[in-house]
């Protein structure tokens, strides 16, 4: 099966269901099953990257994450494989495609124009996540 590798919190919150499209500065022709592994980088290196709308809806959206005495405490998974998915396509973002996303869609990638959306469907978090070292690109990954 294909993976992708995502630092935590986006792996996150694409096995939650809340994130449905990944932003890459590139395409793809792949379509098919699909791995969402979460990047061994700790969340503490990638707060400071989260818009002030995804560190809300991070907050509000994810059971896994909770604010305590100003400071993020996160359970997330790290090097490991969280959830597998449909990949159905890859969109150029365009100011036409970025009017048919909703706001908390667009809070949650980096849209600028001429990158690309990889749009993800059936979306399943995996009931125990699975150890696996992730690569970047697009990359073969055995259960």
């Amino acid at each position: 099966m294909k993976a992708i590798t995502i630092w935590q919190p986006w792996a996150e919150f694409v096995a939650a269901g809340v994130k449905h499209n990944e932003t890459r500065s590139w395409a793809t022709k792949y379509r098919g099953p699909i791995a969402i592994h979460a990047a061994v980088k700790p969340i503490r290196q990638v707060v400071p990257l989260l818009s002030e709308k995804a560190f809300g809806l991070m907050v509000e959206k994810l059971e896994k994450a909770s604010m305590a005495n100003g400071e993020l405490l996160t359970y997330f998974n790290y090097g490991e494989v969280i959830a597998t998915a449909e990949l159905v396509a890859c969109h150029l973002i365009t100011e036409e495609y970025l009017s048919t996303l909703p706001d908390t869609e667009k809070a949650l990638g980096d849209y600028s124009l001429g990158r690309y959306a990889w749009e993800l469907r059936n979306i399943k978090e995996l009931p125990e996540p699975i150890k696996a070292k992730g690569q970047q690109g697009l990359w073969n990954w055995e259960a």
